[in-house]
């Protein structure tokens, strides 16, 4: 049978009898031009799909601005199109068209390509018109965002700067239209530690009673940490902590004078031993007060604080206390930006100590009960976590093993570790700042991760496995990539879903 079929088929064009020739000559134009039309219709399918994906970023880059005229979201979406859609892709886009909706917190935005045709232009069609339309919906949510900033040293100069800048662009972009009730923002400057503020002075959640094991580790015979600072002439607690023992250094076990461990220590550095002035000391700043050349025990020595008097104006028990204070969740936008003006670059990189008070701003518990219940209906918690580097302490060749800092001295152990080796003290840190990422993801907070202009490979795989997905990472290696990161990260907050 088919073989029949064929033989007829190969035989009709040779067909010499007069109908079917004839048949066949008027049939040969419209079979070529149909069979071309269909490359046509493919191009045109091709430039739907293209004006598609543009009206989508543009709805969505209009949804981000919460209170622009239909003149201005106009102009906006002109923008997006033309960078999503340029004039050399195929077709050439028109009637741009965007509707707002602010009833329904909704945007429309509709456009057309006209494709010009190749075959189908043989019988008068010249171009093939597609259409196009995409709605977001901007979801009625309630936001509270911690920005967890890398404040050390190194952002020193034009960084800090650019931080700042990009900080207050998410404000900007946040803040626009926002329903004051529906957003809150916090901040966490940190360096080696970070700064709950002065007002805290003597809170019982700080240790005011020094119960503690940790609150008398480097005093002999033991002492309130309080009682010192009030003993010493010239200095005052500025306001810094450090971390609590493993594992209540990242995470957010409420403090109770019940559990003394649960409580937070108010940040002292000792006077280190000036006995040996090769050891790589370098917060020495009273006399020891007692001979021998035990070095810890001349450190340890608590009566030299009684009624002293430190000269040094860049030593004393504040040293390694950099930041600025943390700054609470607030629906105050002036506050938050002048805490973001503020923000200055000194110290060393303690990452971990920084995500975990981001959890605990983010957390309704003590010590700041800002935030909402983490079951709240309706309420997203997020964490912006920004460094410029690796975690840093410094390792020295003597009997404390290191600077002091957050974590206190790498001989009392509380990193898990006791080394002088700045490599393995950098792991462990590393450790902790991966097990405080995961601790945050496991309380449903959305971890966005930041690295500004950083070189190290493990320190940039690191912080994108902290980020809640890896599409929540940024890389940024120039100020104009992280005001991009910021921004792109205030548009997801927004919350937008296309919703057509």
């Amino acid at each position: 049978m088919w073989r029949q079929l064929l033989d007829r088929l190969a035989a009709f064009p040779r067909n010499r009898r007069g109908n079917v020739a004839m048949l066949f000559s008027l049939m040969l134009i419209p079979i070529t031009v149909l069979s071309g039309g269909a490359v046509d219709i493919n191009q045109a399918l091709n430039a739907r799909a293209r004006l598609s994906a543009a009206l989508d970023a543009a709805a969505l880059a209009v949804g981000v601005h919460t209170s622009v005229s239909e003149t201005e979201a106009a102009g906006i979406a002109s923008e997006f199109i033309a960078a999503n859609y340029p004039d050399r892709e195929l077709g050439l886009v028109g009637n741009i068209v965007v509707q707002l909706d602010p009833d329904q917190d909704r945007v429309t935005v509709g456009a057309e390509s006209r494709v010009e045709t190749i075959v189908l232009g043989l019988i008068g069609i010249e171009y093939i018109t597609v259409h196009w339309e995409s709605e977001v919906q901007r979801a009625r949510s309630s936001l509270e965002l911690v920005m967890v900033l890398d404040n050390t040293g190194s952002m020193g100069g034009s960084k800090i700067s650019s931080l700042r800048s990009a900080g207050l662009l998410l404000t900007d972009i946040l803040f626009d239209g926002a329903d004051p009730n529906r957003l809150k923002i916090g901040l966490v400057p940190f360096s080696a530690t970070v700064n709950v503020g002065t007002w805290h002075e003597r809170a019982w959640w700080l240790d005011a009673n020094a119960q503690s094991p940790l609150h008398a580790e480097n005093f002999d015979p033991a002492a309130n940490r309080w009682d010192l600072y009030d003993s010493l002439q010239n200095r005052a607690w500025e306001g810094c902590v450090e971390a609590r023992a493993i594992p209540h250094d990242i995470e957010d076990t409420a403090p109770d004078t019940g559990y003394p461990e649960t409580l937070f220590l108010p940040y002292f550095a000792p006077d280190e031993s000036n006995y040996a002035n090769n050891a790589g000391y370098a917060n020495s700043y009273l006399n020891d007060g007692m001979g021998g050349s035990n070095e810890r025990a001349r450190m340890r020595n608590t009566p030299k604080y009684t009624n002293a008097w430190i000269n040094s104006s860049s030593r004393g028990p504040e040293w390694g206390c950099t930041a600025r204070p943390i700054t609470p969740l607030t629906n105050q936008r002036n506050v938050i930006d002048d805490a973001i003006e503020d923000m200055i670059a000194s110290g060393t990189t303690n990452i971990p100590i920084g995500i975990s008070w981001g959890v605990r701003v983010l957390s309704p518990g003590m010590p700041f009960t800002e935030g909402v219940s983490y079951d709240e209906e309706g309420t997203i918690k997020a964490m912006v976590v920004l460094t410029d580097g690796e975690n840093y302490l410094d390792g020295r060749n003597n009997p404390n093993y290191s600077h002091y800092s957050g974590y206190g001295y790498m001989r009392d152990g509380r990193l898990g570790i006791q080394t002088s080796s700045d490599s393995t003290i950098r792991n462990a840190l590393n450790d902790r700042t991966e097990a405080a990422c995961e601790y945050a993801k496991s309380l449903g907070i959305r971890v966005y991760t930041i690295t500004f202009q950083v070189n190290s490979s493990s320190t940039r795989d690191m912080m994108r496995d902290c980020a809640t997905h890896p599409t929540l990472y940024f890389d940024s290696p120039s100020d104009d990539a992280l005001r991009s990161a910021f921004e792109m990260i205030a548009g997801d907050l927004t919350n937008l879903r296309l919703s057509r």
